[in-house]
């Protein structure tokens, strides 16, 4: 925080704008640190040296000034770029910046706290008329449900209890049966860990009950997919993340047997970095997981002297299989495997006694004759598939991909369009489906068709993949690759500590392909034994 009182940007929580003067806008989302410095200033405990530091409290009003000032006066904020209008960026910050008043309650200045009310009233009438509509991001409607709700509660105007009642209602009428929120089309375990907390937070401020029972099903699917080894998500679901936020697992274990075993078995995890967390997540997701943190010890605090039951998922099923999610999970006596049919056969492997990983790969990954990159890695809920406890078989293709990154000319030419057209917010709308249809969405098939088998016994696990057709003389190269991902997410591939653990021989090597082969056919079968010292 820029913590000059006669700075002009006094309270401001982007350090690369204020400090270093590397972009040239504020990103609204930094100022979420308010709510950790504000839990901080108000709650006494052991090695709390910031308890009621009145100059603590006099940061927080300047983050909170600092806020207010960057709102454009429609009520909207700026993640990303300017002109932007974000919803996420008004709804995460709206909540914690609800949250932070509650701990602050009256030892915050009266000026101060009533400009934030005003603040708030103005974020929460734009979110009250808009809407995300570049895609469907369960996480961000509950942010902004939940922020609707503490929008209502400090100013006591029931219209936003009414638009929060909206957002809510969107989410689980997407909510799949399986028991998933919709990420882009999509399951992603690592965002519905995110998303789970603002759901579980509004349903513990209003009690709801219909919610309280949607986020029963939903940790109750989501318990299926930790992994032996702590970690959660990745490759194989639809954004590639794998974060974990505890909080709501930890908030709603007193009554749900599934969110009571997910917070005991993941609490290792926080620590060691098993899952992404704050160990490694980058400036963008710190504040997030931070805040997050305070909400899961104040929980754990709360059930201090209580034992809830914990229910771990189905342990007897060799198979657990979810179509609409295109998630599979196999157990065997040794290993537990977790294949992704909607990304093309991606699978991940575990050692089920060690809590180690066994075996991964993402795919296949290729370069056209143009430069463009390929693989066989994406989302596709529909391809098909044959699945049970012994053999998994996916069809597919190959299709092209975009992963561009910004250069001195396209970035002035997207600044030059944000900056004058697209301060117009239709235009910006456009804008913004346009770069998330780039980014996640767009792809062209190619005409390779591609199809695995995955074959699942005691010992080993075969893998047999068969690719034939006329764009495989297009190809300069088609390899397959252990970690990789194919659409832009900026909170996937973090580090967790599972990526430098030592996998059989077999398993770490890469299989590169004769294109030449392709247009008549060719197949290539590994065969990975997961008995100790062999490959």
């Amino acid at each position: 925080m820029d913590r000059e009182p006669d700075s002009r940007t006094a309270g401001c929580c982007d350090r690369t704008y204020w400090a270093w003067k590397f972009v040239d806008f504020p990103g609204a989302r930094f100022q979420e640190a308010l709510c950790v410095l504000s839990f901080l200033y108000a709650t006494d405990g052991p090695g709390n040296r910031q308890y009621r530091n009145p100059r603590l409290l006099e940061w927080i009003g300047n983050g909170l000034r600092f806020w207010s000032r960057i709102q454009y006066a429609d009520g909207s904020f700026d993640e990303a770029y300017p002109f932007e209008r974000s919803l996420a960026a008004t709804a995460f910050t709206s909540f914690y910046i609800g949250e932070a008043l509650g701990f602050l309650g009256s030892d915050l200045p009266a000026d101060i706290r009533g400009s934030a009310l005003e603040t708030l009233e103005r974020a929460g009438r734009w979110l009250s008329t808009n809407d995300e509509s570049h895609g469907f991001l369960s996480n961000h409607l509950a942010a902004a449900a939940a922020a609707l709700y503490h929008v209502g509660r400090l100013t006591g105007r029931s219209e936003f209890a009414t638009r929060s009642r909206y957002f809510r209602d969107r989410i689980l009428a997407r909510q799949s049966r399986e028991g998933w929120y919709d990420e882009y089309g999509g399951a992603d375990p690592g965002y519905q860990t995110h998303g789970s907390f603002y759901l579980a937070r509004l349903s513990q401020l209003n009690g709801d009950s219909e919610l309280a029972a949607s986020l029963a099903r939903s940790t109750a699917w989501l318990s299926c997919f930790i992994h032996p080894d702590g970690s959660i998500g990745g490759e194989y679901t639809s954004r590639n993340t794998q974060t974990y936020y505890p909080a709501a697992f930890e908030m709603l274990s007193a009554g749900d047997p599934s969110a009571a075993w997910i917070a005991r078995t993941m609490r290792a995890s926080v620590w060691s970095g098993a899952a992404a967390g704050p160990r490694t997540v980058d400036i963008y997701n710190y504040f997030p997981m931070l805040n997050n943190l305070v909400f899961a010890w104040l929980a754990v605090a709360k059930l201090q002297s209580s034992s809830p039951l914990a229910e771990a998922p189905p342990p007897g099923q060799e198979l657990l299989w979810f179509p609409e999610a295109g998630f599979a999970r196999i157990l065997r006596g040794r290993y537990a495997a977790y294949v992704g049919t909607a990304k093309g056969g991606v699978i991940k492997v575990f050692d089920r006694t060690r809590g180690t990983i066994l075996f991964r790969d993402s795919g296949y990954l290729g370069e056209t004759d143009r430069g463009r990159g390929c693989s066989t890695q994406y989302q596709d809920a529909k391809r098909q598939v044959r699945v049970s406890a012994s053999h998994i078989e996916v069809e597919g293709g190959l299709a092209t991909f975009s992963r561009p990154t910004m250069s001195p000319l396209r970035f002035l030419g997207f600044r030059l369009f944000s900056l004058t057209i697209g301060r117009v917010a239709s235009v910006g709308r456009w804008l913004k489906r346009q770069l998330v249809n780039v980014l996640v969405y767009r792809r062209r098939p190619l005409r390779v068709s591609f199809r695995r088998s995955i074959d699942f016994q005691n010992d080993r696990i075969i893998i047999t993949d068969d690719f034939k057709g006329a764009d495989g003389l297009a190809l300069r190269y088609l390899r397959s690759g252990a970690e990789f991902t194919t659409i832009h997410m900026g909170s996937s591939r973090y580090f967790i500590n599972g990526a430098l653990d030592p996998v059989p021989p077999a398993a770490a090597s890469s299989v590169e392909l004769d294109t030449r082969r392709i247009p008549s056919g060719v197949q290539v079968r590994r065969e990975v034994s997961l008995l100790e010292g062999s490959s």
